[in-house]
């Protein structure tokens, strides 16, 4: 921030900075701050580096402070940074945010014309297909259920229903279920229906509708919930209502929680036919809502959880089953144990309209204590959506721009883990929200229920973005449901349930089921049969894997601690392995595993080891070689395996032992190479004489042999005759030169072992002897090795291109910065090259660019800007250039007092006629206070003055009178200094020699002894200053 002189006002202040924003292209983006200032700031708005203007599409509303930039339609090129300029007489101050603008998802393309009109699904051969599937119902128990599906395809496939997972035959009690076979509409498949007569309450599940034929399977599913009819109210008024159960007849368990915490029961059931089951709290009927979640686990167990638990929950919960041969009950008594420290007013429940707020309060017994707000298992941080307010001992959560999923159970949390809960409604057109997340396994059925205010309204089911299918879509009155039959991972995702402008959404979690890994092998052997090769045999293991396996046999040479994999087969028996199996000659130990799609067994490695050594043959022989005086010669082949071998020279064994070798003194030097299957011989600047050498190479099973032949150069490199390295500046010209021996023979030039290409930056040019590559003005990208390449020799240069060096001109001295929370901060680095590169660091670690931290280039001038700088954003940074360093240390103070002298109260006596002073000392410059006398602010007038320097602000009185006695105040945002003043008429001091007037200061501290000070008569000043 920029500020001017102290009598300019102040410079404009950012109190809420502008939010990065994400919209869909399209929709309507909007930016807002609020800035203040005196006089009021101009505000401008703008994008890279250009003044924006109104448009059809952009507007600037501004109501008082707050200023807004809004985009009517979106669009992708509107994506950047925004940029608000605040500008008036006494400074300047900016803030930036983000514009992301998403791309819509693409449409489905639509379908073209074909030539024949394609058949109906279903209608041809292929796998089956739905033509339409069961739908989700919601009964009262007795009434009599009807599940239908029609399903497509040739073969006619085979149809069958399952209930939670299990076929009807092993249902506990499914004597009162019926299937009505049957013929799809216009013949085209087959249907099967489920008759269920007088459902009864544990009929309620998922039922599947499975569909089979040689192409594939399809399956189809959908939720039937059985509801215990509303029971009538009794004949006579004044007659008791009938305990819903029985007293209980024996003692209950006990069961203790500590407040905040879960509660879960768990009532396993048995008989036929199958129970019904209630739960009951203090002998009334408990129904499921968000802090009580009633559902049976894979065990078939039947369980209460009761969540976060408070005082009101304690009580006798009572699972009451009964079926038509009689009833059983268990009970348990639940005590909750409360916090020595509590809150000293709990949350309360609320209610909010969607698009609405909704605000939670509640009271901590101390100011000081800390609190965290949760939503469920969720901490909530501070944002626009979730504003957190502490004032004094009251807490308070306000919810902005409500949603259905906002609806749930919100907490207030002190240290200790000490919680207070309340549940928080949200009305709108979907009354019971999807969960915040689902796990299911993987081939379990997963159900989303949604309950909507209004009856028969359609709404629409998507995951990812993408509508979900319509066969497992149901609707009943106000109620929706989605069925996915034998979910798999690609069925996971984020499920939305919309309807008009609202939606609830749950992250659907699809868990792999572990499945355990095959057996190993068994009796398993190995046999030493002929000459280099080995037997091995094996069973299959037992029992055998359901799903498909193979067998993997791997071997170990001993003394190695690594297993290599030989091959893998289907079927268990005999394998022989032969010598050429394995890499080279030695001791073998061998071992097999059975592997499936669910993982590997233990290896079973076979008794003893076997002695194999491998057969090479020839894949590439040698080949005769023809170079030039002075260079190597390469001779090399290749073998079928690993495999020591013998290099022979003009008949003469090559010792291979040592890496580099002479044939004798003086005499031509070689190098021997292994290299797995390769094998290279290379004599080294062969000469004239060496022409006609004879190669061979001899192993166990192969032998081979080529012929040195040495071409004698036809033209020789006068210069250079060594390397040479060059280094240049960019834009410099570049000029190579080789010089032949023989005039215009042909020379190639490549860089990088590429050939050059000529262009307008790199020009080959011929003159007699000598071949030029020319850069005109090099460049950075230029450096490389350059050769001058002819008819077998070559001339090497290494030219280096660098950019020239760049220079810091300004800061040339380290710069301190200090600054207040929420205030921008600016750092500026200007060097002498606009195309420079410039890095920033803070703290060692390079500068990323965020929302938080802004860098800016214009020209040469670089800058990096906090908008809005809190305490972290405090440390050393630095803007690197080249080699040369600018640093800057920035010290962010979190102000929590505007005044900084004077910290008490002061006491001020003065004689009539004498001049007074008053002076207080503030944090920051363009802070402005506010003089009040007894009360009532002070009037600038010749005999009382106003005036600031810097963090100075004074109040003079030139000549004090006795009417400006009294309590003077100098106020800033809540904050005060006190000065009272006394002017008495005259005032001699004791000690005083001579009749020269002076001035006697009182400075009186609450609790503090009293100073008197003397001052001389050239110095009339009092106060604090």
């Amino acid at each position: 921030m920029k500020a001017g002189s102290g009598d300019q006002g102040s410079p404009p202040c950012f109190l809420r900075f502008p939010r990065p924003v994400r919209v869909v292209s399209g929709a309507e983006a909007e930016l807002k701050c609020v800035v203040l200032g005196e006089p009021p700031p101009i505000v401008m708005w703008e994008k890279g580096g250009q003044q924006l203007a109104a448009s059809e599409r952009l507007s600037f509303p501004a109501d008082g402070a707050e200023h807004c930039l809004l985009l009517s339609v979106a669009l992708p090129t509107d994506a950047g940074v925004y940029v608000c300029r605040a500008r008036n007489a006494a400074g300047e101050a900016y803030a930036a945010a983000a514009v992301t603008v998403l791309e819509p998802p693409a449409p489905e393309p639509e379908p073209q014309p074909a030539e024949r009109p394609l058949p109906p699904p279903g209608t041809g051969e292929g796998a089956p297909v739905f033509l339409t599937g069961p739908r989700s119902q919601w009964v009262l128990r007795g009434a009599e259920v009807m599940l239908t599906c029609q399903v497509g395809g040739l073969p006619v496939p085979t149809l069958y229903w399952e209930k939670d997972g299990m076929a009807l035959d092993e249902v506990w009690d499914s004597s009162h279920f019926a299937l009505e076979p049957g013929r799809a509409e216009g013949d085209r498949g087959a249907s099967l229906a489920l008759r269920i007569l007088a459902a009864r309450l544990p009929d309620s599940g998922v039922y599947v509708c499975h569909a089979r034929n040689a192409h594939g399977h399809a399956q189809a599913g959908a939720l039937l919930q059985v509801q215990q009819p509303p029971e009538s109210p009794p004949q006579d008024p004044d007659e008791a209502p009938k305990p819903v159960v029985e007293p209980v007849k024996c003692a209950p368990k006990t069961f203790w929680v500590n407040e905040g915490k879960h509660a879960k029961f768990r009532c396993y059931v048995m008989g036929k036919p199958e129970p019904e089951i209630e739960w009951h709290w203090e002998g009334r009927p408990l129904l499921p809502d968000r802090r009580r979640l009633m559902y049976r686990d894979r065990d078939g167990g039947f369980v209460l959880k009761v969540l976060y638990c408070q005082a009101k929950d304690r009580g006798l919960y009572v699972c009451a089953a009964r079926n038509s041969a009689g009833q059983t009950l268990s009970a348990v008594q639940l005590h909750v144990k409360e916090p020595r420290l509590r809150f000293s007013r709990p949350l309360q429940d609320v209610e909010g309209r969607e698009h609405g707020i909704a605000v939670l309060e509640c009271k901590v017994p101390n100011s000081r204590i800390p609190t965290a707000w949760f939503r469920e298992d969720q901490r909530l941080l501070p944002c626009r959506k979730y504003e957190q307010i502490e004032e004094g001992t009251v807490r308070r959560l306000i919810i902005h721009r409500l949603k259905a999923d906002d609806d749930g159970v919100y907490l207030c949390e002190m240290r200790g883990r000490v919680r207070t809960v309340a549940n928080v409604t949200v009305k709108g057109p979907i009354l019971k929200r999807l969960p915040r997340k689902l796990d299911v396994l993987e081939g379990e059925n997963a159900v989303l229920l949604v309950e909507t205010r209004d009856a028969g309204v359609e709404g629409r089911w998507s995951r990812d973005g993408e509508d979900l299918p319509t066969t497992c879509q149901s609707s009943s009155g106000h109620m929706h449901a989605l069925v996915l039959p034998g979910v798999t991972r690609e069925d996971a995702g984020e499920v939305t349930f919309s309807l008009g402008n609202s939606r609830t959404t749950t992250l659907l979690r699809v868990k792999c089921v572990k499945h355990n890994p095959p057996g190993p092998p068994v009796l398993a052997e190995m046999f030493k049969g002929h000459k280099n090769t080995v037997l091995l045999t094996w069973k299959p293991p037992e029992p055998a894997p359901e799903t498909p396996f193979i067998y993997r046999l791997e071997r170990q040479e001993v003394g190695s601690e690594d297993w290599i994999q030989c091959f893998s087969i289907e079927k268990a028996g005999a394998v022989e392995v032969p010598g050429d199996c394995v890499p080279s000659e030695g001791d073998y130990r061998f071992r097999v595993c059975t592997v499936s799609e669910h993982g590997r067994s233990p290896h079973v490695v076979f008794h003893g080891s076997a002695h194999l050594v491998p057969t090479a043959r020839l894949v590439a022989g040698l080949e005769d070689v023809q170079v030039y005086d002075g260079e190597d010669a390469v001779f090399s082949l290749d073998l079928s395996t690993i495999i020591q071998g013998t290099w022979f020279l003009n008949g003469e064994e090559l010792k291979s032992t040592e890496p580099e070798g002479q044939v004798e003194p003086g005499a031509l030097r070689y190098r021997v190479e292994h290299n797995g299957l390769q094998h290279r011989l290379i004599l080294q600047a062969v000469k004239h004489q060496d022409s006609g050498a004879l190669v061979g190479f001899s192993c166990p099973g192969v032998q081979d042999s080529a012929a040195l032949t040495i071409q004698e150069s036809p033209v020789h490199i006068l210069s250079p005759q060594d390397k040479v390295s060059l280094t240049f500046t960019t834009s410099e010209r570049v000029v190579l030169t080789c010089e032949l021996s023989r005039v215009d023979f042909p020379a190639s030039w490549y860089k990088d072992g590429q050939k050059v290409e000529e262009s307008e930056s790199l020009v080959v040019k011929t003159d007699g002897h000598r071949h030029r590559l020319i850069l005109p003005a090099a460049e950075v990208q230029d450096s490389g090795e350059f050769e001058c390449r002819t008819e077998g020799v070559s001339a090497f240069f290494s030219v280096t291109v660098q950019d020239p060096p760049v220079h810091i001109l300004d800061p040339q001295e380290h710069v301190f910065v200090h600054a207040i929370t929420s205030e921008c901060v600016m750092l500026t680095c200007e060097v002498d090259r606009e195309d420079a590169p410039v890095h920033w660091y803070k703290d060692g670690q390079e500068v990323e660019e965020s929302d938080f931290m802004l860098l800016e280039h214009d020209g040469p001038h670089h800058r990096l800007v906090l908008p809005a700088a809190q305490p972290p954003d405090g440390g050393e940074f630095q803007c690197v250039a080249g080699d040369e360093r600018a640093y800057f240390t920035v010290t962010i103070t979190d102000v929590s007092s505007w005044i900084v002298y004077p910290s008490g109260k002061v006491y001020v006596a003065a004689v009539r006629l004498e001049r007074v002073v008053l002076t207080c000392e503030l944090c920051r410059p363009w802070a402005e206070v506010r003089w009040t006398k007894d009360g009532e602010e002070v009037v600038e007038s010749p005999a009382l003055l106003l005036q600031k320097e810097d963090t100075i602000r004074r109040l003079l009185l030139p000549a004090v009178q006795l009417e400006d006695s009294g309590e003077y105040l100098c106020e800033i945002d809540g904050e005060s200094a006190s000065f009272t003043v006394t002017v008495t008429e005259s005032y001699q001091s004791q000690e005083s020699s001579n009749n020269n007037p002076e001035l006697c200061v009182l400075l009186k501290k609450p609790k503090t002894r009293r100073l008197w000070s003397r001052f001389p008569s050239w110095r009339r000043t009092a106060g604090t200053e």
